[in-house]
């Protein structure tokens, strides 16, 4: 392999990782805001993906536009989600919320297949089909402005976060709940924030993967997996550590692609997950107990 190969092959494995750190950060916000580990995080990627096509293809609107429809439109089935899953089921066993949520993806599922079909979904390109050459390595433009977008997602998370006041509130609320209640935050509220906002991560990271891959309402099982094998790589519960494994994932799935088989593409995600829990397993980034 050509080194203009290898950095095509790592600048693409760079944008797909992009899209499983929102997923990633999807897993991380929500635990740390409620301890909640939510297994339909893959299916709301897919209700973003499917917003997408919907927006996009049936309605014609604008792709930055579908990109709102997809983010409201997951982020509202993570509001329905805290309300009916994630409240009342906060302080009961963590096991609980972990098969309520296993439900609610099997649900999202099946509504989806109803709704859309069992089909592919065919996305048409997306910013020209035409590769782009810079400093020698060729790449599809939509691998670009996926990863801008993406980052921009991310930057504007960690802003979010660092610099706004019901950021901060989200924050202290993650640290200590009695506390944060004490000082007046209202706690319920800064929960069903963290669920809108894990979900509508989610649905942006459906809308990009969508011209990448066709879509489908199967998708989501696949794709939920890897962002928490993301979380967990980099951290579960950092948020640093949530970019850096989903960065990390996306790089190395590539690279197993070309340099071993497309065929092992979707189980280095696993392997990874496995390594990490064997080895280190409060993660890279994360705090070990």
């Amino acid at each position: 392999m050509t080194a203009s190969s290898l950095a095509q092959v790592i600048v693409a494995g760079i944008a797909m990782g992009a899209i499983y750190t929102l997923m990633a950060l999807g897993f991380t916000i929500l635990f740390n805001a409620m301890g909640v580990i939510n297994f339909a995080q893959g299916d709301i990627l897919m209700l973003g993906a499917v917003f997408g096509y919907t927006a996009y293809v049936q309605w014609h609107l604008d792709f930055f536009l579908t990109f709102v429809v997809g983010a409201l439109g997951a982020a509202a089935v993570g509001l329905l989600m805290n309300w009916l899953i994630f409240r009342p089921l906060l302080g009961h066993p963590p096991l609980n919320s972990v098969i309520a949520t296993i439900g609610a993806s099997i649900l999202i599922r099946a509504v989806g297949l109803i709704v859309w079909g069992s089909q592919a979904l065919y996305f048409p390109p997306v910013m020209g089909s035409q590769p782009l050459n810079i400093f020698g390595v060729s790449i599809l433009p939509y691998y670009l402005w996926a990863l801008v977008i993406a980052l921009l997602c991310i930057a504007a998370m960690q802003a979010f976060f660092r610099y706004t006041r019901t950021g901060k509130a989200m924050r202290a609320t993650a640290q200590s709940r009695d506390a944060a209640a004490l000082q007046g935050i209202p706690v319920q509220r800064m929960d069903a924030l963290a669920s809108a906002i894990s979900a509508g991560l989610s649905g942006i990271g459906g809308v990009l993967v969508a011209p990448i891959f066709f879509v489908q309402t199967s998708m989501g099982a696949l794709a939920g997996l890897k962002g928490f094998a993301a979380a967990v790589f980099g951290g579960l519960g950092s948020i640093p550590g949530a970019i850096l494994g989903g960065v990390g994932l996306g790089v190395a799935e590539n690279l197993s692609a070309t340099l071993i088989s497309s065929t092992y593409r979707d189980a280095v995600a696993f392997v990874i997950l496995l390594v990490i829990l064997f080895w280190r397993p409060s993660g890279l980034l994360g705090r070990s107990k």
